[in-house]
């Protein structure tokens, strides 16, 4: 999850109208003995993860280094990018999430999840971000009211945390998916080149099942592909996989100038097999399935490797440049990470 990117000239116009009134009242500069403009940049190069301790120094710190002044004045200055890790230990329900600041090597915690006292043990689900927020998509569960017992189902809920909001942060609740699924492709889809500033965007999600971390051979697998649209708050369906895909990992491929955006589904599994014709066991894919954005079809890129080389995918994760475009895929597998 990087910085947000440039904003129009009216976010600028209005940071400097703020901060002309907040030094007019706050009577006396941001820093004693800097001029302010050198005192803004220094406050703005600080990590996120240290402005919520600094806000109490002063008056003209607190409204300085709220998330909506500082993204714009950030914007402004033309500073350089900073990736943050969103990370999840388990339930976010449970145990709250964790923001990670590589270049600082600090941490700083996120709220909880709302709770649902009949439904507990999320896993598999898929946090995306677009700009200032992060969501929180489907995922599997167990329902306490289900029969029977122990049996995991998937989740349709959807859950945004926005990072531009004043603290205390907390979740908002958007509408649930079509179709519950877990374990799926999902990828950030963006309409312009603000990143998603200013509610823009959408969300794409593809294939996915009910399969719980505790029960790896069962559960379902379905092919459906829906579409979210941020500022519209509504899912839409969308063209389905050529088959039922779960378990996979999805991203987005941006082209040069003129060229169709892809989106990439990866890995995963489909069929059932029978060992000696009693334990059922997966099979798993070895190609990928690649949507164009702009035709809405469906191609298939042949195997990524030879027989016997891999049985399944790992965790993937593409890194985006400052032109949101792909610059580089890791695969994180056991203790090896691969490039």
């Amino acid at each position: 999850m990087a910085s947000p990117p440039p904003a129009s000239a009216s976010s600028c116009s209005s940071f400097a109208v703020e901060t002309i009134t907040l030094n007019a009242t706050g009577g006396g500069a941001l820093i004693p003995g800097l001029p302010d403009d050198i005192a803004e940049l220094i406050l703005a190069s600080l990590p996120y993860s240290h402005q919520s301790r600094l806000r109490v120094i002063s008056r003209s710190w607190r409204a300085l280094l709220t998330p909506l002044v500082l993204f714009p004045l950030r914007r402004r200055l033309r500073l350089p990018y900073h990736h943050l890790l969103a990370l999840f230990p388990a339930d976010p329900s449970i145990t709250p999430p964790c923001l990670f600041d590589p270049a600082t090597a600090v941490w700083a915690p996120f709220p909880r999840m709302p709770c649902n006292y009949h439904r507990y043990g999320l896993s598999n689900f898929v946090p995306v971000a677009i700009g200032h927020h992060l969501y929180v998509l489907g995922g599997s569960q167990f329902d306490a009211r289900s029969y029977p017992l122990g049996h995991p189902i998937a989740s349709a809920a959807a859950h945004r945390l926005n990072l531009a909001a004043p603290p205390p942060l907390s979740w908002e609740r958007l509408p649930d998916m079509l179709l519950p699924r877990g374990s799926f492709a999902c990828a950030p889809l963006r309409l312009s080149e603000n990143g998603g500033d200013g509610d823009e965007g959408r969300i794409i999600v593809a294939g996915g099942g009910s399969r719980h971390s505790m029960f790896p051979l069962e559960g379902s697998r379905m092919s459906s592909v829906e579409c979210y649209d941020v500022k519209e708050g509504e899912w839409r369906m969308r063209k389905c996989l050529p088959r039922d895909r779960a378990g996979c990992v999805g991203f987005l491929v941006k082209r040069d100038a003129g060229e169709e955006e892809e989106f990439w589904v990866m890995g995963g599994y489909g069929d059932y097999r029978r060992v000696s014709g009693v334990v059922p066991a997966d099979v798993y894919y070895k190609d990928a399935m690649v949507l164009g954005l702009k035709s809405g079809k469906w191609k298939e890129v042949e195997d990524m490797w030879e027989e016997g080389e891999r049985r399944k995918l790992g965790a993937v994760a593409p890194l985006e440049g400052e032109d949101g475009q792909v610059k580089e895929i890791f695969m994180i597998d056991s203790n090896n990470i691969f490039r």
